[in-house]
């Protein structure tokens, strides 16, 4: 973990989530304490039906808590309405999902900065270049996706989550799609971000090597959190 930023990002407190099915009431989040600081990357663990997904999607404000408080960069965003979720995610959070959805007829500069164009604002090439050279992507920003390796395209999809100076790196099952090699790769750059840039990265996995080498490492089971750890070698801040 960056030792000089230990500044509190995302603190949840008490979230629940719970529906309907039938004339039962499912957990699937249950009463969940945690708190994610800048410069750390912290990995969620849990079988399917832990309430992984459920708990990321809250923390950053793709779903909302039955009950709780959560802060995101300061802002409580408990019952607001989705037009301010939605202003709240553009300034702070960026996404890396398992499939990179990458558009085919676009090249590697212009999938990284279509989040740009959505939100009205100019590309800037010196930026593009900055962000494309922070992934290792330089020798690749005039190719297509169908000219990238699979590594390579997740690392097309990190970068489009940057060009817009996301605070908070949202990255769920990263490398389930990559070999071992180019999984590690990912997380030798998400690594790098979180010392270099200071960001937050929460991460998904089943891959129990990679999410221990997280800063922290949190098990759900039952929509609860069963265990927190921090892997042999990793400073505490805060």
């Amino acid at each position: 973990m960056s030792k000089a930023n230990n500044e509190v990002i995302i603190e949840g407190r008490g979230l629940k989530r719970y529906y309907h099915r039938g004339i039962e009431t499912v957990k699937a989040l249950d009463g969940v304490d945690i708190t994610i600081r800048k410069g750390e990357m912290v990995s969620i663990l849990g079988p399917s039906g832990s309430g992984k997904t459920t708990l990321i999607n809250i923390l950053s404000c793709l779903d909302a808590p039955t009950d709780g408080t959560l802060n995101v960069a300061g802002k409580p965003v408990a019952g607001l309405k989705e037009d301010d979720l939605v202003e709240i995610r553009r300034g702070n959070l960026g996404f890396v999902f398992q499939q990179f959805h990458l558009l085919p007829t676009l090249t590697v500069t212009e999938n990284v900065e279509l989040p740009l164009l959505f939100l009205g604002k100019k590309p800037d090439p010196v930026h593009t270049r900055e962000v494309l050279a922070m992934v290792g992507l330089s020798d690749r920003a005039t190719h297509l996706p169908s000219e990238l390796s699979g590594g390579q395209m997740q690392r097309v999809a990190i970068a489009r989550a940057l060009i817009i100076d996301s605070k908070i790196l949202v990255a769920d099952e990263p490398t389930g799609n990559l070999d071992r090699v180019s999984g590690e790769a990912i997380f030798q750059l998400f690594k790098k971000l979180v010392n270099e840039k200071g960001l937050a990265i929460i991460i998904t996995t089943h891959n129990m090597a990679f999410g221990y080498e997280a800063d922290r490492v949190i098990t759900l089971e039952d929509g609860k959190i069963v265990k927190e750890e921090r892997p042999p070698g990793k400073a505490q801040v805060g």
